[in-house]
């Protein structure tokens, strides 16, 4: 039987109390239930809060439902509110909004509801959907986070909670003592919002669930709490069961639809053209240019893992270095790529590509001699970028003197905006491009915001904003045939059919103040794949020096994870950190991530391949083991198992745990319900069939 949650209201309509199985986790709350942001006529913001009211009454239903009553608004005139929260279950609550304005000068742009403060303590867990999913044991670590729990906004800063893209599913939990909360958004059109949390004082986490509404007066969906036992992962059984049932833009199984050197689960090795790592400085070509002068040092890696890579290319785009929209021609024009293409083909491996997703360079401050200014006038691109509630146009993704380039960004819904996506992207396909890395910079795929009232969408986000972004990657797909896309950071829900293979970012978890959990892969596996990414600024969180086998830890949580390997290549064919430090600064030692990346890499491909290719995550028991001290930047330790594990279940039935040695010492661990210690060599994995 599932836990029991309890709920109470006082005479002010603040949530009293909050309880699983009589664990209180409701925090004492003098802030607002919700709080609106409205717009007028010209794009004006309005806050609009649950204090702002000077009367609330609270009903209760003859079917136990509990309704709030929200009159005598003090900033809008004759403008009334409900908010209505009813039990299903012992377990279950679900929670309904609606503000009705006096006046017709104002929309509703988004809501924050229910905005619930939870009681922390010493052993509490919130699980955020960033990153592909954080455990923060000390949630006031957000106040010293480069990803601030900020409500989403014109221009979009592309690394925040927003929904869907950074964070790619609709839920968060808490739990403490083995009892939890899971906080669900039951949408199944996928409107925009913001899914996160903050840390209000050490003793209370509030809620932010940021909901668009198209301008409708409330949240067309539930916001649900469903009580549950058990850690993060019991959390995501409620969600993934919600998702099965209601989420028709999930596609077939991955393994239906998947081609063959995908299947084969090549190691990606990923490297720039030009240039010495970072964005900045020189762009003359390197050691890696012409194209073909890579091939000895991919042989080298193809030999030594004993099957099929994928060459990752960034820096290559004959235009300017990530300056969106255009990438083409390759840098040293097509016959030279065709040429390494075919090289590559004929060795076995495949070749990928970085690119720079949908927004507008006017010029590039990697590279100053490429300028758009003539192009953006030509085409009438003012008609066609994304504007802001007020008639604004900025962009912050990757924007600014201080960064890559200098532009805007382009809004899906505009055909213009398909037109070049399509061209971009057909244009590599029919190259004999075998990955396009395509949605950089719109990170899971996110569609920037646009408020216009010239595109021929509504004025302010709601589901329209999705469906663009869809329609937009159906096009994409289209012009792509046989090339499998992709995006940076793992692909959002409803992305999931067109985005196969993503460049995924757990590490941003160790920036954001928490630990990785693999709940991307717990939840989408399944239905879409990914590799462990270029790392971008990794050595900014974690203490490479302080943390000499960061890179092993890192690859292995990656494998029971289920994803493709990736190294970042130096000068020199050697791996480094990550993409983005430079190649004088210290890296890696290189034999033990070779001979680590040589041992997953067999088993990938071999006895845990109906697992980790295409299975499905399963709840995984308890392990015990040494652990190693991973030093991050500027926050305390972190305590991390030496042997990492995950369960699976594969397509005839059989369950297996993963486990892999991210030492270089023969590791024993246990595993609950197994009686007999299991020894994972170095460096190494071992299976555990369960059933």
């Amino acid at each position: 039987m599932s836990p029991q949650l309890q709920y109470s209201f006082n005479g002010q309509g603040r949530l009293a109390s909050l309880q699983c199985q009589s664990l209180e986790f409701a925090a004492p709350d003098d802030g607002a239930l919700f709080l609106a942001q409205l717009r007028d006529l010209v794009g004006s913001p309005v806050q609009l809060a649950a204090t702002d009211f000077a009367e609330v009454t609270c009903e209760t239903l003859p079917d136990g439902e509990t309704v709030l009553h929200y009159t005598g608004c003090k900033k809008v005139r004759n403008t009334t509110a409900q908010v209505s929260v009813k039990r299903v279950s012992h377990a279950e609550i679900r929670w309904g909004i609606r503000i009705d304005l006096g006046v017709d000068t104002l929309q509703v742009e988004w809501i924050d509801f229910p905005r619930v403060r939870i009681a922390h303590a010493a052993g509490g867990h919130l699980l955020l959907p960033n990153a592909e999913g954080t455990l923060m044991d000390d949630p006031s670590l957000r106040d010293q986070s480069w990803i601030e729990p900020v409500y989403a906004d014109y221009p979009m800063n592309g690394v925040s909670g927003f929904y869907p893209g950074p964070v790619s599913m609709q839920f968060e939990a808490y739990y403490r003592d083995g009892k939890g909360i899971c906080i669900l958004c039951a949408d199944a059109a996928h409107s925009p919002k913001t899914i996160d949390a903050y840390a209000e004082n050490p003793n209370a986490i509030r809620l932010m669930l940021q909901h668009f509404t198209g301008g409708q007066p409330e949240v067309p969906y539930e916001v649900r709490f469903v009580a549950f036992e058990g850690d993060w992962q019991d959390a995501a059984e409620l969600y993934r069961a919600w998702m099965k049932e209601n989420d028709r833009t999930l596609p077939a199984p991955l393994a239906q639809r998947m081609p063959e050197w995908l299947a084969d689960s090549p190691v990606v090795v990923a490297y720039c053209v030009r240039g010495h790592g970072p964005d900045s400085g020189t762009m003359a070509p390197n050691e890696y240019f012409p194209y073909e002068t890579a091939l000895p040092t991919l042989q080298r890696y193809h030999d030594a893992w004993g099957g099929r890579l994928m060459a990752l290319l960034m820096h290559w785009e004959g235009t300017a270095p990530w300056a969106p929209p255009y990438v083409w021609p390759p840098f040293g024009g097509e016959e030279l790529l065709k040429g390494f293409i075919e090289k590559l083909h004929a060795q076995g491996d495949v070749l990928g590509l970085y690119c720079s997703g949908i927004g507008w360079t006017q010029r590039s401050n990697i590279d100053p001699t490429y300028d758009c200014q003539k192009k953006f006038e030509e085409l009438h691109v003012d008609r066609e970028i994304c504007e802001g509630p007020r008639g604004e146009r900025y962009s912050k993704v990757c924007n600014g003197y201080h960064t890559i380039r200098i532009g805007y960004d382009l809004c899906a819904e505009r055909p213009f905006t398909h037109d070049l996506v399509k061209h971009e992207v057909g244009s590599a396909s029919a190259l004999g491009v075998d990955y396009l890395q395509y949605f950089d910079q719109n990170q899971g795929c996110a569609s920037p915001l646009c408020y216009s009232r010239n595109h021929g969408h509504p004025a302010l986000p709601g589901p329209w904003h999705t469906d663009a972004m869809r329609n937009l990657l159906d096009d994409a797909k289209t012009a792509a045939g046989d090339t499998v896309l992709g995006c940076e950071n793992a692909a959002a829900e409803p992305y999931l059919g067109v985005c196969q293979l993503n460049d995924l970012r757990s590490h941003l978890a160790w920036g954001i103040g928490g630990v990785p959990v693999p709940l991307y892969s717990y939840l989408f596996h399944e239905y879409t794949s990914g590799f462990s990414g270029n790392c971008v600024c990794l050595a900014a969180w974690v203490d490479v020096e302080r943390t000499p086998d960061f890179l092993l830890w890192h690859l292995a949580w990656h494998f029971v994870a289920g994803n493709l390997l990736t190294v970042v290549l130096k000068d020199g064919g050697d791996i480094h950190w990550c993409w983005s430090r430079d190649w004088s600064e210290s890296f890696p030692e290189q034999e033990p991530i070779v001979q680590l990346v040589k041992n997953l890499a067999r088993w990938r491909r071999e006895k845990a391949s109906k697992y980790l290719v295409a299975g499905r995550m399963a709840r995984c028991p308890k392990v015990e083991c040494d652990t190693v001290a991973i030093h991050r930047v500027g926050m305390p330790d972190v305590a991390a198992p030496a042997v990492l594990a995950s369960a699976w279940q594969a397509d005839d039935g059989q369950r297996a745990v993963i486990l892999a040695n991210t030492t270089r010492e023969a590791q024993p661990c246990i595993v609950a319900g197994h009686p007999e210690a299991i020894v994972v060599p170095p460096l190494d994995a071992a299976i555990l069939i369960i059933n």
